[in-house]
């Protein structure tokens, strides 16, 4: 269930990717471009990709949060819904108890 967890979220941050949101394509553009990378030392690109790599940990952080959360509220449906059809049950239970 965890790799299909974490497909699911793979998948869902490929597709976030291809659409940026705004604050992150501006973050993009801060770092240095790509051709000028290879004129920079390899402990600065490092960090560069240190600090891409956190954003995008970060996001995923997020999108995990967001999942953990839908998940628990549709545990809390799927509990109201067996409440409601265990009420259901007993009210049909009595009305034919009623009628007989």
């Amino acid at each position: 269930m965890d790799s299909e967890l974490e497909e699911r979220l793979r998948v869902a941050f490929r597709d976030k990717l291809r659409l940026l949101p705004a604050e992150l394509r501006a973050a993009r553009d801060r770092t240095v471009r790509a051709r000028d990378r290879a004129a920079l030392p390899l402990s600065t690109r490092v960090l560069l990709k240190r600090r891409e790599v956190a954003e995008v940990e970060r996001e995923l952080q997020n999108q995990r949060q967001e999942f953990q959360q839908r998940m628990q509220r549709l545990a809390q449906r799927r509990q109201q819904l067996a409440r409601r059809q265990e009420q259901h049950r007993d009210a049909v239970h009595r009305f034919e108890s009623f009628l007989k």
